[in-house]
């Protein structure tokens, strides 16, 4: 088993050759870095020895300067270094050669030409002397890396943070300068640019200015689309200016972070202008229908419905961006230290395994495992190649119902490990309280997880549960889906809690933009992507509101009939639902305590039957006729019949096959029965051969049961996948294809199943395709393997009863969301008229002391109101719908000109997500014909 590397580096080994003091050469291993730092620190050592020498011989020329002839006139020195001549001072300034000194510079010695020509001499080698004192005017300056220039940017950018938000307010705000603006003596240089709305792309000498409208509208285009880079907008910019330069990608790059942290500058003042900035005032106000309780309200349980999952699209290259320092706080994120206190709590989720190469963690890492979370190790393996590139290798995300984003954890070098669950959900006990339901894929085994970890006492004392998401539910086990699944827990209405799958479907846009980002800008536009879907989902909260309810009353109205009509027919009450869900739990629930019958004799019923199948087939080869020749087949002019020996040699191989496969078989069975202290071989009248051969036939049929459940999960997850957001043609070509495969492999597990269903005890119904390939529910297949006469007279066994059953938990679901709704309506209502009046009270009282500040709340007050006027408007169509149960508030004035455009917009639209087009409905009925 190969140890795990300390640490992980993406460059590959090489080998040295090194040169001995004895002239010998000696090759070894060595890594790239290694080498690389050995060859700069020779060459730092060799630049240091090069400047101690050079510095000696300045010291020489300048004590020989010392005992040259003195110049007439002082200022020989300076005039000769300022002047020197070209041709043989070689003196430079800025790059330009300098010009001679002019003859009237020189002394009285002019009239003697050996005087002037010694003079000159002189003037030269005091110029020279000079030179190598003071060194090389072209001389370059130390040298900066990469980072050092970075933090030295970041540093001065900082600084002036607080002048440039003052002078952004007041360009945004209508302090518009109509002249050009020159930059005033001690005033920063974006300063000056800002006042005519343009951002330079340096702190301190910028050269390119970049418009601030041109920064905003990339700034919005960035937030609907975060797929669209900075190198794109650059290129669309070059291309409508008819110029392009590489450098302007970097520099545009530094304009966008600038103006992106005025932004959050100056929503920090506009935050503790409205009271909005303590630690959890967004997770605990963004989402109003979840939180925002209002006084008398009906009692509400659970109190709150959320979901969370982990993602691996969001991953980051180690190593990119490194000479990036700086530090993004965002109030998505959970602190790593908070992270880090669970870590030895599970080292892995229940479910989830280590590829093979990291084999070594298993053992310590998977624990509280259930057969429910096999069908997820494929998905959530995490092979060590993932984990030595990338440092984020994906996020770990919260939301509540409405799609309102609450927590966001970065996993790093890992998959999806249990601690990362483990703290999200203590954060969201903190943040809450108690009463609280969460959904989780494999929220069957999390519970037992959380029951075992550091916070079993305060989930207890919080009565928070975790339940598994409906689509997820189907790849459950049916004992899970009974205790588990949301369609039989009470309170959560018609919520699938499949939330985090919407929430990454839109996030995978940012994927490839922050695949090689920097640290920094991987959180930056993590964060400015849900900053983004939040004010998303909060316009469409009463839309959401809108649909759910008119989906309740649908199936109150159109199932209640139905299952009243059956109900009388079958004779059964509404306790009998109930009552059938308990007893088929507990069945299952004996069942998995039952001890399985004894293996060794299961294997020796096996090797019985294949010792007498190979006892038949040796018989069956001794049986054959061998070849015989008589006198006369020999004669002059007939020979030996060659059909007849390749035949013969033939046979007699099979034969000494068949006689092989005898003596293992019965060397098998001879040491069984050593091993059972068998004295008198079974046969097939014993009792105990028919107990193990009906055991092993049974378990032969289970067998065939959990092969074709697998592929029809793989069938389930494949259409999922179809279906989701962001699937390229492509991509869902292949899937096509994959689909029409596995169901050629559904029918000849199906052939399979139907061979083994006659000889159960008692017989199996047989099955046809179109019935597995429609089976949505996978505890269908735990009635298969599990059926026994005991229970084949219970009510719940029967499939119409069944059928019956789920209808009836539907529309008790139903009710339970018109009842959820009708409160979280009333809380709506009651927010969106409060933060109106909040945002203008708060507004008019700034006017008079800070009028930058009230104009940026005004601003922000518009915006909200004009959102807040789309909730009234569907609110009030809510009040009007035929059914509607709760109570009603009259709008007021002012919604008359937009209410009919809204109207049509909401009672036309289609439960599409985001970012998906009308071709995957397309696609979806393709895929569905590609397996009828």
């Amino acid at each position: 088993m190969r140890p795990k590397r300390k640490f992980h580096s993406t460059f590959g080994s090489v080998q040295e050759t090194v040169i001995l003091d004895s002239g010998t050469s000696k090759t070894i291993r060595a890594n790239l870095t290694k080498i690389r730092e050995d060859r700069i620190r020779f060459e730092r050592e060799n630049h240091e020895l090069h400047e101690e020498i050079s510095m000696k011989a300045r010291q020489v020329l300048a004590e020989a300067a010392i005992h040259a002839r003195p110049s007439h006139h002082p200022g020989d020195l300076a005039v000769s270094f300022d002047y020197g001549d070209a041709s043989t001072g070689q003196m430079e300034t800025d790059g330009s050669p300098e010009t001679t000194s002019s003859d009237e510079e020189d002394d009285g010695d002019e009239d003697t030409p050996m005087a002037s020509r010694d003079g000159q001499a002189v003037t030269t080698a005091r110029a020279h002397v000079i030179a190598c004192i003071r060194g090389s005017r072209r001389r370059r300056r130390a040298p900066r890396s990469r980072l050092l220039r970075n933090r030295q940017m970041h540093a001065a950018w900082h600084s002036q943070m607080s002048y440039l938000v003052d002078t952004y307010l007041k360009w945004k705000h209508g302090y518009k300068h109509d002249k050009p603006v020159i930059q005033a003596h001690e005033e920063l240089a974006n300063v000056s640019l800002l006042k005519l709305g343009f951002l330079g792309c340096s702190p301190l000498q910028p050269t390119v200015a970049v418009s601030l409208h041109c920064l905003e509208l990339y700034h919005q285009i960035r937030r609907r689309k975060p797929s669209f880079s900075i190198q794109a907008m650059v290129k669309v910019l070059c291309a409508l200016h008819n110029t392009y330069f590489q450098s302007l990608r970097d520099q545009f790059a530094i304009a966008f972070d600038v103006y992106l942290g005025i932004l959050r500058s100056v929503k920090s003042l506009v935050d503790e202008a409205l009271q909005r900035n303590s630690v959890n005032w967004r997770m605990l106000h963004a989402c109003p229908p979840c939180n925002y309780k209002q006084p008398g309200e009906p009692l509400l349980y659970p109190a709150r419905l959320d979901s969370f999952d982990g993602n691996n699209s969001l991953k980051r290259i180690d190593g990119s961006g490194h000479a990036d320092e700086r530090l993004f706080e965002s109030s998505y994120f959970i602190h790593p230290a908070d992270i880090e206190l669970f870590k030895d709590d599970v080292r892995l989720r229940p479910g989830t395994r280590l590829a093979p190469e990291s084999a070594q963690m298993k053992n310590s890492e998977v624990s509280h495992t259930s057969s429910c979370t096999e069908n997820w190790k494929a998905a959530n393996a995490v092979t060590e190649k993932t984990i030595d590139v990338f440092d984020q290798t994906g996020v770990f995300v919260s939301a509540c119902r409405h799609g309102i984003i609450q927590t966001v954890v970065e996993m790093r070098r890992s998959g999806e490990l249990a601690k990362y669950a483990l703290a999200t959900a203590n954060k969201l006990m903190d943040v809450y309280g108690s009463d609280g339901v969460t959904g989780y894929d494999i929220g069957c085994s999390f519970t037992k997880t959380a029951a075992a970890s550091s916070i079993a006492m305060k989930v207890k004392n919080h009565n928070h549960r975790f339940v598994v998401n409906s689509f997820h539910g189907h790849a459950h086990n049916r004992r899970c889906q009974l205790q588990f699944h949301t369609l039989y827990q009470q309170g959560l209405g018609i919520e699938d809690l499949e939330t985090c799958e919407r929430v990454f479907s839109g996030s995978n846009a940012v994927a490839p933009v922050i695949r090689h980002a920097s640290y920094f800008h991987w959180l930056q536009f993590i964060d400015l992507h849900f900053d983004q879907w939040d004010q998303d989902r909060y316009q469409e909260l009463s839309q959401f509101m809108y649909q759910n309810y008119k989906q309740a009353l649908d199936i109150i109205n159109n199932l209640t009939p139905v299952v009243e009509e059956l109900k009388t027919q079958l004779k059964i009450t509404d306790a009998d639902f109930e009552r059938w869900n308990i007893e088929e739990l507990e069945y299952l629930q004996r069942l998995s305590t039952e001890q399985e019958y004894d293996p060794q004799k299961i294997a020796y019923v096996e090797a019985l039957q294949s010792l007498t199948k190979a006892e038949a087939e040796y018989g069956g080869v001794t049986s054959v006729q061998f070849l015989s020749y008589i006198p006369t087949d020999f004669t002059q002019t007939s020979g030996l019949r060659k059909e007849a020996q390749v035949m013969t040699k033939a046979r007699e191989a099979e034969r000494q096959a068949a006689h092989n496969k005898l003596l293992l078989a019965m060397n098998v069975v001879s040491d069984l029965e050593q091993q059972l202290s068998i004295e008198t071989r079974w046969s097939v009248n014993d009792a105990e051969y028919k107990q193990a051969s009906a055991y092993l036939t049974n378990q032969r049929f289970i067998r065939a049961v959990d092969q074709l459940e697998g592929l029809v999960v793989q069938r389930l997850f494949e259409l999922a996948k179809a279906n989701l957001a962001g699937t390229g043609y492509k991509m869902r070509q292949q899937i096509s294809n994959a689909i029409t495969r596995r169901s050629t492999a559904i029918r000849n597990a199906l052939e399979r199943y139907n061979r083994l269903a006659p000889l159960q005890m008692p017989p199996r119904d047989m099955l046809k395709f179109s019935e597995v390939a429609s089976y949505a529910w996978l505890g269908e297949f735990e009635m298969l393997k599990h059926s026994r006469c005991e229970i084949l007279d219970k009510p719940w066994v029967s499939k119409a009863n069944r059928e019956v059953a789920g209808k009836y938990f539907r529309i008790v679901r139903a009710r339970e969301e018109i009842h959820r709704l009708n409160i979280e309506i009333s809380r709506l209502q009651t927010w969106v008229d409060t933060e109106d009046a909040r945002l203008l009270e708060i507004s008019t009282a700034l006017t008079t002391t800070n009028t930058l500040l009230a104009s940026e709340i005004q601003m922000r007050y518009e915006e909200r109101r004009r959102m807040n006027n789309l909730h009234r408007i569907r609110l009030q169509a809510i009040y009007n719908l035929h059914g509607y149960s709760g109570d009603s508030v009259e709008q007021g004035n002012g919604l008359d000109e937009d209410q009919p455009a809204v109207l049509e917009e909401l009672r036309g639209a289609d439960l599409i997500e985001v970012d998906e087009d009308d071709t995957l409905c397309d696609e979806a009925d393709r895929l569905q014909s590609c397996i009828s």
